[in-house]
């Protein structure tokens, strides 16, 4: 009988299909969110939600790297990888992870350390789902003072004759770890659902210093502007439009190392043409950047997240629609600007890098190698394309830890070949 862990309950993956028969095992009670004295390590519980980590470290007076959505699990984001707002001063989830309680396949409940278990203690952070039921994990914590939990945040939302030189702007930021941008194609809502850009500037400081940061994307003229100085447990707020329940929502991710303009541009012209589809006005094509010095003086294997080197960017597409019918087109769709995304990016590289015979063949036909953020991913990708060189290092463990592949829902791994 198939079964899934639930943390947040937040995932669109097409690998999540239990059938009529599967069975959901929630951990939504397992939330307690609890420091040490010094406020320096948390516990953080299987079921917790990002905003109840965020609240209890404000309440500690810590700051804890977690994902930019409220209502996501947040040791299902973390151990993913885990980018968020913190990165760029405390790098990647998984790279702040000190231990962890795992439930495995064949049934047994123990605390994973660097120490105690190096090989399962790598593969758990990144690719956790396919090795056991994590309970709990102890994390580092950064104490700060009331003044260090305040970011300056918001929109800059701009008129569709204005997504070159915005783009443009985006793509000659330079950021520093109190810096994050993401950056929309979305459209103004009922009733007319016209196509907007948005950009979504995050600095770690005051309003003047993120106004100073961002000035070339500020002086191009927003129609809107919705920044504002926010408290640490609000900073997810902004995001919770994308974030709700109802409609379909088959998102399509790729990493990317740059900001190719010319190939933008087309995206926005693919966005342009679905949205005027009546019932796909809450769609968005998102990029996310983040300063990745703090990510990059990690070891690139130093856990089974993969790509620390290579991605530069995350984009997803998420053709959100109401009616059914729409269903193939919103698929073609994401694999088409999914594609043409990759396509014209420096991430590119030869067939023969690839070590999987069947892989191989993939990749000769298709001439590209693709790279994903597994909690970004569609569910469509080869386990390489998600845990690049990592694979078969995770097959052992996994053969060792759940060789009845117990845990086989969210971008399975497969067993050793």
């Amino acid at each position: 009988m198939p079964f899934l862990a639930q943390s947040g309950g937040h995932g669109w993956s097409s690998t999540l299909n239990l059938g009529p028969d599967g069975i959901i095992i929630s951990l939504r009670k397992l939330n307690t969110v609890t420091f040490n004295h010094d406020g320096t390590e948390v516990i953080i519980e299987g079921g917790a939600l990002t905003s109840e980590v965020m609240e209890a470290a404000s309440q500690k007076g810590s700051l804890v790297i977690t994902g930019n959505c409220n209502s996501v699990g947040a040791l299902g984001a973390a151990l993913g990888g885990g980018y968020g707002f913190l990165t760029g001063l405390q790098g990647l989830a998984v790279d702040n992870i000190l231990s962890l309680t795992v439930v495995s396949g064949t049934g047994a409940l123990k605390t994973v350390t660097a120490e105690s278990d190096p090989d399962l203690f790598w593969g758990l952070r990144g690719a956790a789902p396919n090795l056991g039921i994590v309970t709990s994990v102890v994390m580092k914590a950064y104490p700060v003072e009331a003044s260090g939990q305040y970011a300056w945040l918001g929109a800059l939302v701009y008129p569709a004759d204005k997504v070159e030189p915005v783009l443009r702007a985006v793509s000659e930021l330079t950021l520093t770890p109190k810096m994050t941008v993401f950056f929309y194609f979305l459209t103004s809502g009922a009733p007319d659902y016209s196509p907007l850009i948005a950009v979504a500037p995050w600095y770690y400081g005051t309003e003047a210093e993120g106004r100073v940061a961002f000035a070339s994307v500020i002086d191009i003229g927003p129609i809107a502007d919705t920044t504002q100085v926010l408290y640490y447990p609000r900073w997810n707020e902004k995001a919770a439009a994308f974030c709700t329940r109802g409609g379909y929502k088959p998102s399509f991710g790729v990493g990317l190392s740059s900001i190719v303009l010319e190939t933008w541009i087309k995206v926005w012209d693919e966005f342009v043409s679905w949205t005027a589809l009546s019932g796909t006005g809450s769609s968005v094509v998102l990029m996310e950047a983040y300063c990745l010095d703090m990510v990059r003086s990690v070891p690139d294997h130093s856990s089974s997240f993969p790509w620390r080197s290579n991605i530069t960017i995350n984009a997803i597409v998420i053709p959100w629609f109401t009616d059914k019918k729409l269903a193939e087109e919103a698929l073609s769709l994401g694999r088409r600007i999914r594609r043409l995304l990759q396509s014209t990016d420096d991430l590119k590289s030869p067939a023969v890098c690839v070590f999987d015979p069947s892989l191989l063949r993939l990749i000769m036909t298709d001439e590209y190698t693709l790279f994903r953020y597994v909690n970004f991913a569609h569910g469509d990708e080869d386990p390489a394309e998600i845990y690049g060189s990592n694979l078969p290092r995770l097959r052992d463990i996994k053969a060792r830890e759940d060789p009845n592949n117990f845990f086989c829902h969210w971008f399975g791994i497969g067993s050793t070949p």
